[in-house]
């Protein structure tokens, strides 16, 4: 099958176009660095036949500090795709977010609030809740919790997924025929993690604990009883990986 993506060089992006070239895909890289985006000024339906919208800007913080960046790029470029797609009738799975039940708090949130309202019949939003693994920012709380870079925790509770799990729904999902999959999925382990616990785990016990900012939702655990329904399951948990991680980095360093 031929597979467009956009955000083939990003995060989960990347993980996943590896993913789908195994699985015997063609992977068809669209870049929307472009205004308006080239790929879909050339637009020719014949040339695939789904679409995995992923690209998107997606620092909650950020957001609130340019608003009209993340409005131009995550609401009108997904709104063209979901044009095109709905169309041409090709199956569209997109990026949202665990934002989206908090959708007020920020201008991230807010952009994919509109992705969802204004998405066709047949058009699957991923409601990412917090992925990690290789390539993930650096900024993000695990990275730089693995850096040893954390300077405080907050009480935030936190459903973190690892990007391979991610990348089995995604692929769980494309699978299935579209026309019966539901608007939105929940893309996480259903388990919530207090950040402050998990900084415990790899040994930080003195940080300072602060609230938080207002703009990030207090907990963004997934109701991800839909997609345990069809058959996917996370296999991959935080604590044990923090646990790993620090392992082999000792066994490393003694030999």
């Amino acid at each position: 099958m031929n597979v467009a993506l956009t955000g083939s060089r990003g995060f989960i992006g990347s993980h996943l176009k590896t993913r789908l070239e195994k699985d015997g895909h063609k992977v068809i890289e669209w870049d929307l660095r472009q205004d308006p985006p080239q790929c879909i000024k050339d637009f020719d339906p014949k040339d695939c036949n789904y679409v995995i919208h992923l690209a998107a800007y997606a620092n909650v913080r950020q957001s609130i500090k340019d608003p009209q960046k993340y409005w131009k790029n995550n609401v009108e470029n997904t709104t063209r795709i979901q044009k095109i797609c709905h169309y041409n009738n090709i199956p569209l799975m997109y990026a949202s977010s665990s934002c989206i039940h908090n959708w007020w708090l920020s201008p991230y949130g807010t952009s994919k609030k509109v992705n969802e309202e204004t998405a066709f019949e047949h058009q699957v939003a991923l409601r990412f809740t917090t992925v990690y693994g290789d390539g993930a920012r650096e900024n993000m709380f695990i990275p730089k919790l693995l850096d040893g870079k954390v300077d405080y925790v907050t009480k935030h509770t936190r459903d973190f997924i690892h990007v391979d799990d991610v990348v089995e729904a995604i692929i769980l999902l494309m699978n299935k025929n579209i026309r019966l999959l539901k608007p939105a999925y929940d893309i996480g382990t259903g388990i919530g993690n207090q950040v402050h616990t998990l900084a415990d785990i790899a040994g930080y016990n003195d940080l300072p604990l602060v609230n938080g900012e207002e703009c990030e939702a207090q907990d963004n655990t997934a109701n991800n009883a839909d997609l345990l329904q069809l058959g996917w399951k996370p296999t991959i948990s935080i604590d044990e990986g923090i646990k790993s991680f620090y392992k082999y980095a000792e066994e490393t360093i003694n030999g």
